[in-house]
């Protein structure tokens, strides 16, 4: 893969994810940050018509992972996308459906 053609982004100037975040506030409003997400992700895909799946890289952002998929499209990876390949690698059951 050319790192040419990866688009980064950030959540940079979303109030509840800078507040909840890093200023440590305990109290999220879940549609408010899930309107920041959406809106960043839509934006991205906006800007930039060739993308073909987003990564929502901060641990945090898995809840939002639907409304974003909804809002824009694309696959959905995540940690909880990756923690499922895994394991699924692991328990695999035997093959059905060739007789």
């Amino acid at each position: 893969m050319d790192p040419e053609t990866i688009v980064v982004t950030g959540l940079e100037g979303c109030t509840e994810f800078e507040e909840v975040v890093f200023q440590d506030r305990h109290d999220l409003d879940v549609d408010r940050m899930q309107a920041e997400v959406v809106g960043v992700a839509t934006a991205l895909v906006t800007r930039h018509a060739d993308v073909r799946a987003l990564l929502l890289e901060c641990s945090l952002l898995p809840p939002f992972a639907y409304a974003v998929q909804a809002a824009t499209g694309l696959p959905i990876f995540d940690y909880t996308t990756l923690v499922t390949m895994v394991h699924s690698s692991l328990v695999r059951k035997p093959f059905e459906g060739l007789v």
